[in-house]
């Protein structure tokens, strides 16, 4: 759990209106230096279906190319949030509208709703990652997908794995999955899983979700796929049945993906 709980979610005031695209925006500042950022695009690593476009991004990369253009590249109001959450909001964006080229054949702004979730196109849906070393989006098209939810995070260290079980797990979830030392790789896993599955329920539901409103109740023996369930009586569990979830372990990061069809 390398940032705050829902970390991906820009606590910030919205823009009055989408803004410009960042491409656009990175080539009237600096056209020499677009070939050399577009090339530290990559894939995404999360598992996605087809028909779903991922892309990520190495943040020292973009740093040591784009440093003393990140202040104006971002949103007013973050020009006095730290470097690295400037940073990680423009590798974000610039992920997202790549993914957002690829799966649609074009590029926008994407702005900051009042929660501060990304504020896609209505004709698109998609979600935004990023840990101190890199971001990640992916986009689909509607009415094809209904929601996406993608989250990356370092491996928990003691602390945070600490902090998991005791601020973001049900009571069944301690006795269920954390009846002795907990398990870091589990920790981040199911961590991350519910930051998946609040980004994507995030435009259906319109509100913050609380961590002890879904829980894991199921994951295979390989930690490739899980599944969440709302927790039962719930202000969800009459909204939604369950979610599938899948994921990618990566040396010391796990990244987890909800991708539901309408």
């Amino acid at each position: 759990m390398t940032q705050a709980l829902h970390p991906a979610t820009d606590r910030v005031e919205p823009f009055p209106s989408p803004p410009s695209s960042c491409w656009e925006r990175l080539a009237r500042l600096a056209p020499q230096r677009l070939a050399a950022i577009e090339a530290c695009l990559m894939p995404a690593p999360h598992a996605l279906p087809a028909g779903v476009a991922g892309r990520g991004m190495d943040l020292e990369q973009l740093q040591a190319l784009a440093q003393d253009l990140v202040p104006a590249l971002v949103p007013p109001a973050l020009q006095r949030a730290s470097a690295s959450r400037q940073l990680g909001h423009l590798g974000g964006r610039l992920c997202a509208e790549a993914a957002m080229a690829a799966a649609s054949g074009r590029r926008v702004g994407i702005g900051i709703g009042e929660s501060g979730a990304p504020l896609w196109p209505a004709d698109l849906v998609g979600s935004i990652s990023h840990t101190r070393g890199g971001a990640w989006a992916c986009v689909g098209l509607r009415p094809g997908w209904s929601m996406v939810g993608i989250d990356s995070e370092l491996l928990a260290d003691a602390d945070a794995v600490r902090s998991i079980v005791e601020l973001c797990c049900t009571a069944e979830e301690r006795r269920r999955w954390f009846p002795q030392a907990p398990d870091p790789l589990l920790a981040t896993l199911l961590f991350s899983a519910k930051e998946s599955v609040y980004k994507a329920i995030h435009p259906v539901v319109r509100r913050f979700v609380e961590f002890d409103e879904v829980e894991l109740v199921a994951l295979d023996a390989g930690r490739s796929a899980l599944r969440l369930r709302p927790v039962p009586g719930g202000p969800l569990a009459a909204r939604f049945d369950g979610f599938e979830l899948t994921a990618v372990v990566a040396g010391d990061q796990v990244h987890t993906a909800l991708v539901a069809g309408a």
